[in-house]
């Protein structure tokens, strides 16, 4: 196993006890190495407990980072390749259960095993806390203009699922479905019916969660309930209709950064 930091953990013996969490934290007696200072060559068999994905996108990063040392890629310099720490996987079963959703397990993975936000594409995977407060933020304060919900953090207003409802972005969701969808919306508004607004905008994202801000108003969310469940859709705060990009959030933010090392290699 290769280190990659200001220092390096050369060899390991029977009797050097090594404690993996993640990308938060590796320890070799008084070696402490944390951050994005990384796993620059793994496999699962060096990283017990942790899963492909996630051993692969360290790595990903750790190169990534070596030859974008000027941070010219979008949103690199917001994020510089370096991860939050990870978090624990009760924290995301309470968030789920607030929220009545359930995370694909890739998501889950990257919270708990790489880091709760940081590098990605735009700028950077938001921490779980970010999505909690800013999920949909933007389209509330632009698009419902109603007291109930505007200004309002989303875990007060708005559930990430409404049970019992099908997801309305789908495999099977057309640009004529949508439209007709944003055209009853605005006729509920022109008639002043808050409720009924409120909740046709709610079900309208039904399942999704905001995960990564690309800036000017577009972002990326996941889908976590419905046919999608586990793809990325890329969306914009206009109300336009949320566009599947046809990856799970693993295949996404990895040819994301399997992108930028063949641009710079």
């Amino acid at each position: 196993m290769d280190i990659l930091g200001l220092d390096k953990i050369k060899h390991l013996d029977e009797n050097s006890r090594v404690e993996v969490t993640g990308l938060e934290m590796i320890r070799r007696e008084t070696v402490n190495i944390t951050g994005l200072d990384c796993i620059r060559h793994a496999d699962a068999s060096d990283l017990p407990g942790m899963s492909a994905f996630a051993v692969k996108l360290i790595g990903l990063v750790s190169q990534a980072k070596e030859l974008d040392t000027e941070y010219k890629e979008f949103g690199a310099e917001h994020h510089q390749y370096e991860f939050n720490p990870v978090i624990p996987l009760s924290q995301v079963r309470d968030f789920e259960h607030r929220h009545h959703i359930r995370l694909p397990q890739g998501y889950v993975d990257f919270l708990t095993q790489v880091g709760n936000g940081g590098a990605g594409p735009g700028y950077g995977i938001y921490s779980l806390e970010q999505t909690e407060t800013e999920c949909y933020y933007d389209h509330k304060n632009s698009f419902c203009p109603y007291t109930e919900v505007k200004n309002q953090p989303d875990f007060y207003t708005l559930p990430y699922t409404s049970e019992g409802k099908e997801p309305m972005v789908n495999s099977l969701l057309s640009p004529q479905y949508w439209d007709s969808w944003y055209n009853e919306l605005q006729r509920i508004a022109s008639v002043g019916d808050g409720t009924a607004y409120d909740r046709m905008y709610s079900e309208a994202y039904n399942g999704l969660i905001q995960i990564i801000d690309e800036g000017c108003c577009t972002g990326y969310m996941l889908v976590c309930s419905g046919d999608l469940s586990g793809e990325i859709v890329f969306f914009r705060h206009e109300l336009e209709m949320p566009q599947p990009v046809n990856m799970t959030f693993e295949d996404f933010i990895i040819n994301h950064f399997k992108s930028i090392i063949h641009k710079y290699e």
